[in-house]
């Protein structure tokens, strides 16, 4: 099982390594699985945003070097979280939770553009498919399956999108490798107490294919930190997010004016 399936996984990112690409990296678990099979057929650049000192910034320094793949590091600022943030709102709306996760992205595409890449690649899906956050452990395993199936279903419409809009908008494409719909049916297949971990240990049958496929242990160890709070991104939007979101609201008010 594990075997096969790491084999559709080295077919799903194969699919998307033509012409220059890169990769959205944070040094975890589902960012180095990609990289680690990318770089059998290309040379991604691994793209990486936060704070300085953030705890993505450091991991994905250190495994870049352990892959020996090239690596960029965005380190972002208070004002520069707050600036891109304004912009990620106005190119898709919603609310705190909803937009900060683009900041990161946002930062990592612009990097990416500028070094000549066209497509990026991202770990979206795999959290949905080898249950990694933590709410999915509320459900009993019985209804685990179908509230999975369902979130698949809709990702295209929600993280998917919001990536997709943030490539578009630097004049790229985004890819999503574990959405590859031959490996999404052949993990859905696998039962639920084989992909179900614990709070402590979450993902168990995302971090054997990940051994199978050669990912640097380092990377397999990590815990799971989403973007938004591995990069730092959370902590400063959170401190400011009143004053930021009076001041999209005066813009808007502003536009609406000069419109009539």
């Amino acid at each position: 099982m594990v075997s096969r399936l790491a084999q559709l996984f080295v077919e799903a990112v194969k699919n998307n390594c033509q012409g220059e690409i890169a990769i959205l990296f944070s040094g975890g678990l589902d960012s180095t699985s990609i990289a680690t099979v990318a770089k059998q057929f290309t040379t991604p650049l691994l793209v990486t945003a936060g704070l300085e000192g953030s705890q993505d910034l450091e991991a994905a320094k250190a495994i870049a070097n352990e892959l020996g793949l090239p690596h960029k590091a965005v380190v972002l600022s208070e004002e520069e979280i707050i600036k891109v943030y304004k912009k990620c709102y106005k190119i898709r709306k919603g609310n705190l939770l909803e937009v900060e996760l683009m900041v990161p992205v946002y930062s990592c595409c612009r990097e990416a553009a500028r070094a000549g890449k066209w497509k990026i690649l991202s770990g979206s899906g795999a959290e949905e498919l080898f249950i990694g956050y933590n709410r999915y452990f509320k459900y009993r395993p019985s209804e685990l399956q179908k509230i999975l199936e369902e979130e698949l279903k809709n990702l295209p419409l929600k993280d998917c999108e919001s990536q997709n809009l943030i490539a578009k908008h630097f004049g790229m494409s985004a890819a999503f490798p574990f959405l590859y719909p031959p490996f999404v049916d052949e993990v859905l297949k696998t039962p639920i107490s084989e992909r179900l971990g614990t709070l402590a240990n979450k993902k168990p049958l995302l971090r054997k294919i990940a051994a199978e496929l050669g990912v640097p242990q380092a990377a397999i160890d990590r815990k799971k930190k989403a973007m938004q709070y591995g990069s730092g991104v959370h902590k400063i939007l959170l401190k400011n997010i009143e004053k930021i979101e009076e001041e999209l609201k005066i813009d808007e008010e502003l536009k609406k004016r000069r419109k009539r």
